[in-house]
């Protein structure tokens, strides 16, 4: 085989970082995936695959915009009838001290937001309310997008994992219950770094020493949880963990009990109808249901939809609950369509660039093969390098989840390929995407115009050093581990 199928199989890769850094991330993807197509049949694939792809890899986009949709339409609904400036208010006044303030509604806030809606959520809300109580918009950016780089793994009730990784990867539920343990104690690890950086921030902005501490107790606080529960509770670990912190400061920390509680309530909501087919089995075999269509178009391509697992049910339902409780029914949706429009714009060729590069592999190895044996000339030291390139694909996509559709695969094969442990690789894979998210220019860019900063350049040199050290950490932790 010519040396010059492997180099043409990172150009999609390449492609997709140049365009999208130089022309933004759809021109990226859309350029990757018309350069993609054209390699499919250089590839020697047949127009019927081609098709065969394009199907299933709609069929998964429409898995994940269920998810999409229902976060969105959730968070949408409970802006419109006050919830979220309730949910603010009630947290203005919880304690006396402003930096104890900061360090606990910039844990507790970013990975509730995260953990409940992902999509950029919490990088809307909490840089807003943390200037709100006087901290500089650099400051109150830089921490969120590093602390939002910890919960990534679990955003949106676990969008990154099941719909970047479970759902077009087929991954086995055994598999997946490791990723989250194997993400979560990579986090808890590295994340120390970027907790160090957040209070050395946080003092040469206010020369405050003192609450260091609080800003370890509260890392703690959910960190702990969250590694301790990924394995049983998988998407919802991060939801429960912020919970269970927001509970222990309550209790041990609070100055000022008098919360109001009503604001919550949907979240309250939201929570119980997760954890219904969790705690009752009767529901498994509803929750496992699968539309499956099998040999597309006569090929070896199969996929499937799966409604019940997805929690949109569970988003509509406290959607309607809240427009119940707040006894009015007028709904905006523009902000909602049009959100998922654009994610579905982003995710359908992110999709159909991934199963096209999966499903290349008739007459020669796929074109994920190839990049896979390149990778794999690394050998074991390959395990280094698998966070960094979690961390590219966010970087460059702007998500977790894209990151993993894009490179997922890539690790998956790799694995195989170097005879090296599935679920650590992919673990891997997404403590890695899941921090990129603190150093993607779209993240920055966004966060800097909500609040009306243009210090794009001097967030990124923030945030950058102790994400790459982060890295480095849950590589050699995998190494270890492998």
């Amino acid at each position: 085989m010519s040396l010059a199928y492997p180099l043409l199989a990172f150009l999609p890769i390449i492609l997709l970082f140049v365009i999208s850094l130089w022309k933004g991330v759809r021109t990226g993807v859309y350029a990757s995936f018309a350069l993609t197509s054209l390699l499919f049949f250089f590839w020697g694939n047949p127009v019927v695959a081609y098709l065969a792809s394009i199907f299933s890899a709609l069929l998964g986009t429409i898995n994940i915009l269920m998810i999409i949709f229902g976060a969105v339409f959730l968070y949408q609904i409970m802006e419109q009838k006050g919830y979220i400036k309730g949910i603010k208010e009630s947290l203005a006044e919880i304690h006396p001290d402003k930096g104890f303030r900061f360090f606990f509604l910039a844990f507790f806030l970013t990975s509730f937001f995260e953990s409940v809606s992902g999509f950029g959520t919490p990088l809307a809300i909490v840089p807003l309310l943390l200037i709100s109580i006087g901290f500089s918009p650099l400051l109150s950016i830089s921490t969120v997008l590093l602390i939002d780089g910890l919960f990534s793994v679990a955003g949106a009730v676990g969008t990154p994992i099941q719909a970047g990784m479970e759902i077009p990867l087929g991954l086995a539920s055994g598999t997946v219950n490791k990723i989250y343990l194997y993400a979560t104690l990579l986090l808890l690890i590295a994340g120390l770094v970027l907790l160090y950086f957040i209070i050395r921030f946080y003092r040469q902005e206010t020369s405050d020493q003192k609450q260091g501490k609080t800003g370890i107790i509260m890392y703690l606080s959910i960190m702990l949880p969250f590694f301790s529960i990924s394995y049983f509770f998988k998407e919802l670990s991060g939801l429960l963990a912020s919970v269970f912190m927001a509970v222990f400061a309550y209790v041990f920390l609070f100055k000022n009990k008098k919360l109001l509680w009503k604001p919550w309530m949907p979240y309250w909501v939201l929570v119980g109808l997760l954890l219904i087919p969790k705690l009752f089995t009767e529901f498994a075999d509803l929750i496992s249901y699968k539309l499956e269509f099998l040999s597309i178009y006569g090929t070896d391509i199969s996929a499937s939809l799966q409604p019940f697992k997805s929690p949109l049910i569970p988003f509509l339902a406290t959607a309607l609950f809240v427009l119940y409780h707040s006894r009015s029914f007028t709904i905006d949706l523009k902000p909602v369509i049009s959100k998922t429009v654009i994610v579905f714009l982003m995710l359908f060729p992110s999709l159909a660039i991934t199963q096209l590069m999966i499903n290349s592999g008739n007459e020669l190895p796929s074109m994920l093969t190839m990049l896979a044996n390149v990778f794999s000339k690394a050998g074991p030291f390959y395990v280094l390098v698998s966070p960094y390139i979690g961390i590219l694909g966010a970087f460059i996509s702007g998500s977790t989840t894209v990151s993993n559709i894009i490179f997922g695969p890539v690790q998956l094969t790799s694995s195989i390929q170097l005879n090296l442990p599935q679920d650590v690789l992919l673990a891997i894979q997404v403590a890695g995407a899941s921090l990129g998210n603190a150093v993607c220019l779209f993240n920055i860019i966004a966060a800097a115009a909500v609040t009306g900063t243009k210090e794009y350049g001097l967030i990124l040199k923030k945030n950058i050093l102790p994400i790459m050290l982060a890295a480095l950490i849950c590589g050699l932790i995998g190494y270890v581990l492998i």
